[in-house]
């Protein structure tokens, strides 16, 4: 890959007194030297997500980053205090035989990762975003930014179009829906809160599996145990995706990989929420989750299929719901992906923001125009065709390659 220049320019911001700088980190090390900085912008957004933290985008980058071009920008004050990290990776992509260089945020592209974002010092989001569509101006080695999985209302979101826009740049962007439940103070005021038809699933068939069973939930607490906690959970899950003809999310090691680095990561900060279901000393079922602040976010899971009429699953996600609201979690996200099912777990929806910028190149706004054609179509079928094709089109693509890391099905 060509190298956009490494460099440390001064640019004007939106305040006339507020002049940011944009220091670039092409390796790990050198942006590893502003951890600290990093961990406090996190601890001033109360609306961070665990996605942005050094130990998911490290993790991630020790796997997933072995033959990327990192560009990590870290923007800096006049007085030199660091106010926004932005962790960015130049990646390329084939388009009708040429080759479109897209910066996109350490995270994306393996589908593993929701809610990135800039992090930025509260009040300065607006400046780096302004700082940020300098910097994209002034390199001419990229065709497109893409920033996924945004959140909705970030605020260098809401700023980014305009400066973009006013530096001659193209944007799109699109929605992709998560489901999260707002959890309340009690466990009854929040199996009360649920369809009458669905609560039996929450309630009545977790106390007959007791009648049925000797059961045991137990949550991973040692890193001794995460080798053989998280091989139960690649076992479970692959049962089930492998028994539809499915490769599955764990059929390749890279993945496995990450998530044995990021789990460590989480467990040694007390993030982690592994839970496991074992009946009569078999483990049938595994979650795999995290919390941070005051939210506990579902990654994946895995249930033994012949456990299936015990319906496990249910049992296994009401046990931790339990605990989650005893604990003082006020929220379970679902992440990423519009399943029926979460509906009925009293989850609503919110969205990601997907922006994609074009800087002047006429291969980056080709590749924009393509897309968003491509997107149009895929709307227009939906809209037009009876559901049953549909389904039958989008099994001619493998589900990987929709989202391979959220091969879940509705619990059991």
């Amino acid at each position: 890959m060509s190298a956009i220049p490494v460099e440390l320019a001064a640019i004007s911001a939106t305040a006339p007194k507020t002049s940011l700088s944009v220091r670039v980190c092409r390796t790990w090390d050198e942006l590893e030297q502003f951890r600290g900085h990093w961990n406090s912008l996190l601890r001033a957004n109360s609306a961070s997500s665990i996605f942005q933290t050094p130990e998911w985008l490290a993790s991630w980058w020790q796997v997933y980053g072995l033959d990327k071009d990192l560009f990590a920008l870290v923007f800096a004050d006049s007085a030199d205090a660091v106010v926004g990290i932005a962790p960015l990776y130049l990646d390329k992509t084939s388009f009708f035989g040429m080759s479109v260089m897209t910066l996109r945020m350490v995270g994306a592209g393996s589908g593993d990762s929701d809610g990135l974002d800039f992090i930025t010092t509260p009040g300065f989001a607006s400046h780096c975003a302004k700082a940020f569509a300098a910097w994209l101006a002034g390199q001419k080695e990229w065709h497109v930014c893409a920033l996924e999985t945004l959140p909705q209302h970030s605020p260098v979101a809401e700023c980014l179009p305009r400066e973009a826009q006013e530096s001659a740049m193209r944007i799109d962007s699109t929605l992709t829906p998560n489901f999260i439940i707002d959890l309340p103070s009690t466990w009854p005021e929040y199996v009360s809160s649920l369809d009458s038809s669905f609560r039996p699933l929450l309630t009545r068939y977790p106390r007959r599996l007791q009648s049925r069973f000797t059961v045991k939930f137990s949550r991973c607490e040692d890193v001794a145990d995460l080798k053989t906690h998280l091989q139960t959970l690649f076992d479970l899950h692959q049962m089930r995706w492998t028994g539809r003809g499915e490769a599955g999310a764990f059929a390749g090691n890279a993945r496995r990989d990450f998530y044995y680095r990021m789990a460590t990561a989480f467990l040694q900060r007390g993030w982690l929420e592994f839970w496991q279901l074992e009946l009569n000393g078999e483990t049938v079922g595994a979650q795999f989750c995290f919390r941070y602040n005051d939210t506990v976010s579902l990654l994946q899971e895995g249930f033994h299929p012949k456990y299936a009429a015990e319906k496990i699953g249910y049992a296994l996600k009401s046990h931790l719901l339990q605990e989650m609201v005893r604990t003082g979690a006020r929220r379970y996200d679902f992440l990423g992906g519009a399943d029926p099912y979460k509906s009925k777990f009293g989850a609503h929806q919110e969205n990601y923001l997907n922006l994609f910028i074009a800087g002047s190149s006429k291969l980056g706004r080709l590749y924009l125009q393509v897309q968003k054609q491509k997107r149009g179509i895929k709307a227009w079928l939906k809209r037009n065709l009876p559901s049953g094709v549909v389904a039958a089109l989008r099994g001619h693509a493998t589900v990987r390659a929709i989202e391979p890391s959220r091969q879940n099905f509705q619990p059991e």
